[in-house]
């Protein structure tokens, strides 16, 4: 075997791309374990938008149309933040374990400051149009923290149901 390779021929390193080194030995997965990590981000995506709709639903007719469609929105820009969020975080990432990473830091900042800056945008235009709208847009922009509590739990249940 070449000094490149992992030990374990099911094992690869995550990202391909890290060098060798023994403080990164400890960081080998497989690729069953990546495939794990990539589908819990896809759930946590579509339940964020599924408690998005169930959430516009449940408050349109006792609350208005201007709240849920304020929900929707935050929904929307919840899951949107999420995507982003992930790519930085995977950019960060790179940036650190990859010394000839093409990706830029000051790219990742400002990345990172456009997401806040688009929130706050959208905030505020939709509380020049609606008060209710905006209080609608902020519980939206929960949404990402129910659905990774949905996603916390899931996992818990899987896990009790693996070992049984």
């Amino acid at each position: 075997m070449s000094g490149n390779e992992p030990e374990n021929p099911q094992r690869e390193l995550a990202p391909e791309s890290w060098p060798d080194s023994p403080e990164l030995a400890s960081a080998a997965v497989s690729a069953a374990e990546m495939e794990a990590y990539r589908s819990t981000v896809r759930r946590i995506g579509r339940m964020i938008g599924a408690a998005g709709v169930i959430c516009a639903a449940v408050v349109a007719v006792p609350l208005g149309w201007q709240l849920a469609l304020g929900v929707l929105a935050g929904a929307l820009m919840g899951w949107l933040n999420f995507r982003w969020l992930a790519a930085t975080v995977n950019a960060i990432g790179a940036r650190i374990v990859n010394a000839h990473s093409n990706e830029r830091g000051a790219a990742v900042i400002v990345r990172g400051i456009g997401r806040i800056l688009l929130m706050a945008i959208a905030a505020y235009g939709i509380f020049t149009c609606s008060v209710r709208g905006l209080v609608g847009f902020m519980a939206g922009l929960a949404m990402p923290v129910l659905a990774i509590m949905c996603e916390a739990v899931y996992e818990f249940v899987a896990g009790i149901r693996r070992t049984f």
